[in-house]
């Protein structure tokens, strides 16, 4: 009994280390909480620790993996809400296998160095607990007591009830705290949601007589820097972008998310649905897709007699797109594989090849029309793994940048791309028969805090621009929502959004 009051007494000494940790979560949780989300922390902890007596049979070292694995959460937690602008919750747990394959995309902003050492210490904390440490004689026995302790102390706090977040993440960990807010989050994603009736692609849309190919390309981290950084940006690297809207419609994009999470603009325009109809299924989409898939504007645009393709020059399951694509009405995705690496620039293949797998796609497809939906990636982070030379610089900035804003030169080098290669989207479309319609967009801004911190930062919203090789429509500027982009892209096209 005296082993089992020892074990007992290190059980509650590290639900009260854990409840302290909860504590360094930015947003800081509310001291005085209610007493429901402190019984579902204890819940949690009763449960996890119990779980790790089982696999283990060691209690200091399932102390020592507890409190090491909310500390990791914290931190990545506290550092997304730095480069993000929200903390970390429990569908992001999916991109600790995305940081393992495709390493680039996180492993900068969290800093190698720190993950080499975090490894280090964990393996030299396992070979000792495992060297040090007998394995518990009764740990199974105490192992059930602390499951059924977790279980009542979950119940009593509501844990297996529907509450309702406010899905603010900041606001419901500042309520609730970091452990209990994971849970809740965990808990809504079982959640089956109707969004038919929202679904603009739902209805009957009347197309025009002639249907025209459509070419959407969903720019990297896009939006104009002059409106913010005219200062040192030169006017002339979106000379292209300026045409185009003259001849166009353009405006600044109010989109759902900043410096990264991509999916959540691409469902907002590709559904039409509101992010926050989605509620915890708006920060990743595509984890969930069926439990709140709608008709999409690729689908309604297939049933119509398009061919609908998606276009991404990266791995094909990066973010469930192998399965979202299908589901979203697309006949034919393109990923990674249909590049060379010629066709690179940097770490990841140019926008000018990107736009030339497009006209190759238009050129061939003359008997059916053609939508186009381009995921790019030229522009992808980390900015500060990039270097630009003295004679780049004087080509896009007016003036040298100062020290902590570097990253704003290879970013406009990147966004230069992006217009030259809508000049060739252009030129190539400008002879087809078919009338074609163009729609570029940015997907967030980019991760750049030097320059944030410097130079001042934007508001978040990217750019947008719809063109057509039919000289006849207006020129209009309209801010518009993600959610808005395809409805007012298909009007001005020609088609007919069905009667409210």
């Amino acid at each position: 009994m005296a082993i089992d009051l020892a074990l007992i007494a290190l059980v509650l000494t590290g639900l009260k280390v854990s409840i302290l940790l909860d504590y360094t979560a930015r947003p800081r949780p509310l001291v005085l909480r209610s007493l429901r989300y402190m019984c579902v922390h204890y819940g949690i902890w009763c449960l996890a620790f119990a779980f790790e007596l089982i696999l283990f049979q060691r209690p200091w070292f399932a102390l020592f993996n507890l409190l090491g694995l909310q500390s990791l959460l914290i931190i990545i937690s506290n550092m997304k809400q730095r480069y993000l602008r929200e903390p970390f919750f429990y569908t992001d747990t999916e991109y600790f296998w995305d940081a393992i394959k495709h390493p680039r995309l996180y492993l900068p902003f969290f800093g190698i160095g720190n993950t080499v050492l975090g490894f280090a210490i964990y393996g030299v904390a396992a070979v000792l607990a495992f060297y040090f440490e007998p394995a518990h004689a009764e740990g199974w026995r105490v192992a059930a007591e602390l499951s059924v302790m977790g279980g009542i102390a979950l119940v009593l706090g509501g844990g297996f009830l529907r509450s309702a977040p406010s899905w603010d993440p900041s606001d419901d960990i500042h309520r609730m705290g970091f452990t209990p807010a994971l849970w809740r989050y965990a808990q809504a994603e079982r959640v089956d949601l109707d969004l038919n009736a929202h679904a603009p692609f739902a209805k009957a849309w009347q197309a025009p007589v002639v249907l025209p190919n459509l070419v959407m390309v969903q720019s990297e981290s896009f939006f104009d820097p002059r409106r913010i950084y005219g200062d040192y940006v030169q006017p002339q690297v979106l000379q292209q972008f300026d045409q185009l809207a003259a001849e166009g419609q353009r405006g600044a994009l109010q989109v759902p998310s900043w410096g990264a999470n991509t999916v959540r603009t691409e469902y907002a325009v590709l559904s039409g649905l509101d992010p926050a109809l989605l509620q915890v299924h708006q920060f990743n989409p595509y984890r969930r897709l069926s439990k709140h898939v709608v008709p999409s504007l690729a689908q309604y645009l297939r049933s119509i007699g398009y061919k609908t393709i998606c276009v991404h020059p990266y791995a094909a399951t990066f973010y469930r797109r192998n399965k979202a694509m299908p589901l979203l009405g697309f006949d034919e995705f393109i990923d990674i594989k249909a590049f060379n690496k010629d066709d690179y620039f940097g770490a990841y293949v140019s926008d000018q090849a990107l736009g030339q797998k497009v006209v190759d796609l238009l050129q061939s497809q003359t008997e059916q029309p053609l939508f186009v939906f381009v995921i790019t990636m030229e522009n992808h982070g980390p900015l500060h793994w990039e270097s630009v030379t003295a004679a780049e610089q004087a080509q896009l900035l007016k003036q040298p940048l100062p020290q902590g804003a570097e990253d704003l030169a290879p970013y406009v080098r990147h966004i230069q791309h992006t217009d030259q290669m809508l000049a060739h989207l252009r030129d190539s479309v400008a002879n087809l028969k078919r009338p074609t319609g163009l729609c570029l967009f940015g997907d967030h801004v980019p991760i750049m805090t030097g320059v944030y911190q410097q130079l001042g930062e934007p508001d978040g919203s990217t750019d947008y621009l719809m063109w057509s090789n039919q000289p006849s429509l207006s020129t209009t500027q309209q801010d518009c929502a993600a959610a808005e982009l395809a409805p007012q892209w298909l009007t001005r096209m020609g088609f007919t959004p069905p009667l409210s």
